[in-house]
């Protein structure tokens, strides 16, 4: 073993807790596409100028076509799932056919889409996308305008709130969703429930506010439901897949529900139809992840000892953990821009719940094992309404805590909690499509502050939404009518 391997190797166990049981997921990838980490690659990569071929494929389409350019995009609006358990399962397709059709236009079979790794360099998105034009979504002023059938009215701009060099992590206020402590409590959610909740509502939703809205004027088109007119879109998406694929692999269980999916079409424009089953094994579909290659150090993960003994005591454990209501607030609360607001929540089990420990599904190297820490308190927040003027351009910041809270209190405060935003419309709202409710893992600033013997029965659970518009702020509240805290 060399000396970076042996860093490698040190550093991965240091962040894993008590591990058991095993069952060896992956060889090496048979006729799969592997789907690389977009920030791993340099900027004169092949796959830059075949995306960039692609996408001036498409536009050259009919508009009719709906493997043009805009023919993808008004899928989006009209058919989208977003608050919903289709959420995941729906764009997992749609990200597979918008592939298969860049191949098959450009001529390279092997065409993939990298994943956005919004953890790493900041969350840039690479030069590429700003220096090759047909990348760039100013380049091609692609119209804005339109009305979805699932969205409603959209009105967009060509344009990115993000300069270049800029990353989703770099506003100090809002950047907090997309580190990497933040993704892997999603990652560590056992439940698809909140697991999707959490994915969607924090670094998705958030991830399309920071590109899309501009401090003034109309959103970019990342920001509206014609956000795939925006070739980054694609790279935020397959992400998402990414973050999912690591859940699964980790051996956890994807909600089934008998949605089917008939609006996509192939290569070759032929219309295909899938089930929310159907795309729950995305290595059946044709295609996996960099990530669960194994390679050099990671081998050595692999094959560190462990023992077995602790297996059945972790299943058992496993399968008899289920959430606790440890508390609930019923008053409902109005949530303005730039004025933070406190719910009182008086939890009396709390520091008894935080000494408990829970079983949660992870991977070491390439191995499927149980894991065991402390339990996690989340909040859950219901009947959360859409913000009023379609005010979607939100950051809300979430604090427990907090005695010296205010809109510029940033994300690596040690009373931090978590971020979510909004994304959809109203109409999806009104539909009962989004908002019902969101999900944030309140676990850390409690945990910070027990060890500093200051965590009492009494939980102020504290809100800051953030507006990039000033025009927006007075405008943009919304309303909170239900608190729930529980353990998992």
């Amino acid at each position: 073993m060399n000396k970076r391997q042996f860093l490698f190797l040190s550093a991965q166990c240091a962040a894993i807790p008590v591990l058991l049981g095993s069952s060896n997921l992956w060889a090496a990838p048979v006729n799969l596409k592997v789907r690389r980490n977009l920030m791993s690659l340099p900027d004169n990569d092949p796959f830059f100028t075949q995306y960039a071929q692609a996408v001036k494929a498409m536009h050259a389409l009919p508009s009719t076509d709906l493997r043009s350019w805009w023919g993808q995009a008004t899928l989006h609006p009209n058919y989208c799932e977003h608050g919903t358990p289709n959420f995941a399962t729906w764009h997992r397709p749609y990200l597979l056919m918008f592939e298969s059709i860049c191949a098959k236009l450009i001529g390279v079979p092997s065409f993939t889409l990298p994943y956005w790794d919004w953890s790493q360099k900041q969350g840039i998105i690479p030069n590429p996308f700003y220096d090759i034009q047909e990348l760039n979504v100013e380049y091609w002023k692609d119209p804005g305008i339109y009305t979805g059938k699932n969205w409603g009215p959209v009105d967009s701009l060509p344009l990115r709130a993000l300069a270049r060099g800029v990353g989703v992590q770099a506003d100090p206020i809002r950047g907090g969703a997309f580190t990497s402590k933040n993704l892997q409590n999603i990652l560590k959610q056992t439940q698809f429930s909140n697991f999707t909740n959490m994915l969607e509502g924090q670094p998705h939703n958030t991830g399309h506010v920071i590109v899309g809205f501009p401090p003034i004027g109309k959103p970019g088109h990342m920001g509206s439901g014609l956000s795939p007119l925006d070739p980054i879109f694609w790279m935020h998406h397959a992400m998402v897949d990414f973050m999912w694929a690591r859940w699964q692999k980790a051996g956890n269980v994807t909600q089934d529900n008998p949605a089917t999916y008939n609006m996509f079409v192939d290569a070759d424009g032929k219309p295909v139809t899938f089930t929310s089953k159907q795309v729950h094994d995305f290595e059946a579909m044709g295609y996996t992840y960099d990530y669960f290659i194994d390679s050099g150090a990671v081998k050595f993960l692999s094959a560190a000892p462990f023992s077995n003994n602790f297996q059945h005591v972790l299943a058992s454990q496993l399968a008899k953990g289920k959430p606790k209501l440890l508390a609930q607030l019923n008053t409902a609360v109005q949530v303005k821009a730039n004025t933070p607001t406190a719910f009182p929540v008086k939890v009396t089990s709390l520091l008894q719940e935080l000494q408990e420990s829970r079983v949660f599904r992870t991977v070491l190297g390439s191995e499927q094992r149980l894991a065991s820490e402390g339990k996690r308190i989340l909040a859950v927040l219901k009947q959360v309404s859409w913000p009023e003027g379609e005010q979607q351009g939100l950051v809300v910041n979430a604090f427990v805590n907090c005695p010296y809270l205010t809109p510029a209190t940033s994300s690596d405060d040690p009373h931090y909690a978590g971020s979510f935003s909004f994304f959809g419309s109203a109409q999806m709202s009104h539909a009962g499509h989004h908002g019902a409710s969101i999900v944030l893992d309140i676990t850390a600033p409690l945990l910070a502050q027990a060890a500093q013997g200051r965590l009492d029965e009494r939980v102020q659970l504290q809100f800051v939404s953030i507006h990039p518009q000033a025009e927006g702020s007075a405008k943009a509240m919304f309303q909170i009518k239900d608190v729930e805290i529980i353990s998992v």
